[in-house]
């Protein structure tokens, strides 16, 4: 009897497949017990977790799950070192396997959300989300990561902006290390600062004394002096007409500038020195 297989990793049956399975391929009982005492009796039989205990742990991050052989994108179980077991979404590629750590294509979700939300996440992985801070901090935490951005506007183009860095923990306010150049067509838009620790409308980090970024603005982000960037911003349908309208929104100033909300943004996370395929 074997369970339900999947990317390499054992998905064991529930107790009712087991049972089916058991019934299915007419596996001998013990004299004189009926199907109707077997089920009766279930709570003092072995659970199929610990008759087919998993023969694998489970994926540390994406990356990992596509050196196991894993190339379609999807929703899946890791477990970072040191963390519970929790799902993300993998965006595989021909050149490895990327976390996504925050999507924005709709504005289905809200993400002016105070600190706790962004600590633990929110949101549908198969649509707008945030991951979460502490997930990101637990999958980044063995070293050094690139940081890869896609954004779009509402004329269909798009950039991309990519960099390596590290997070920080709770403590630190999570902060963002930046740890090498920006790489892509788009100047820096995340401010001059190397390391910039997050913010939220109740937990005020940014780096501008006099402002609350987060308040000013929309949602939490990396903020340093307000207006280099906010990919956390209010969502827009379409562009307003009021300039203090369109400050909330979704930018990157080196792009579109300051006022200009974005219709998509992706981040997702790799590892900068990646494992190649044995």
């Amino acid at each position: 009897i074997t369970g339900r297989k999947q990317i390499g990793f054992l998905s064991l049956s529930s107790q009712e497949s087991f049972l089916a399975n058991l019934k299915a391929h007419r596996l001998a009982l013990l004299p004189g017990l009926c199907w109707s005492n077997l089920l009766r009796n279930w709570g003092s039989w072995p659970s199929p977790q610990s008759l087919f205990p998993s023969p694998a742990e489970l994926p540390e991050g994406c990356h990992q799950l596509f050196l196991a052989g894993q190339r379609s994108s999807g929703v899946f179980q890791v477990q970072p070192t040191g963390s519970q077991p929790f799902k993300v979404y993998c965006d595989m590629t021909a050149e490895g396997g990327w976390t996504v750590i925050q999507r924005r294509l709709d504005g289905s979700v809200d993400f002016d959300q105070l600190w706790d939300a962004y600590k633990n996440g929110f949101g549908d992985l198969r649509g707008d989300f945030w991951l979460g801070l502490e997930k990101i901090h637990h999958l980044v935490q063995e070293g050094k990561y690139n940081l890869l951005i896609e954004l779009e506007d509402w004329e269909g183009n798009s950039q991309v902006v990519q960099f390596v860095f590290s997070l920080g923990g709770e403590s630190t306010a999570y902060t963002l290390n930046l740890l090498g150049p920006l790489s892509g067509e788009l100047e820096n838009a995340i401010g001059e600062f190397r390391q910039l620790p997050f913010s939220t409308r109740d937990r005020d980090h940014d780096l501008k004394a006099d402002t609350n970024c987060a308040k000013h603005l929309s949602g939490g982000w990396w903020f340093s002096t307000c207006g280099h960037a906010n990919l956390n911003g209010k969502y827009f349908r379409s562009i307003p007409r009021q300039r203090h309208e369109r400050k909330q929104g979704i930018f990157w100033k080196t792009w579109k500038g300051r006022y200009y909300p974005l219709k998509s943004t992706i981040m997702k996370i790799q590892p900068a020195a990646l494992e190649t395929e044995p």
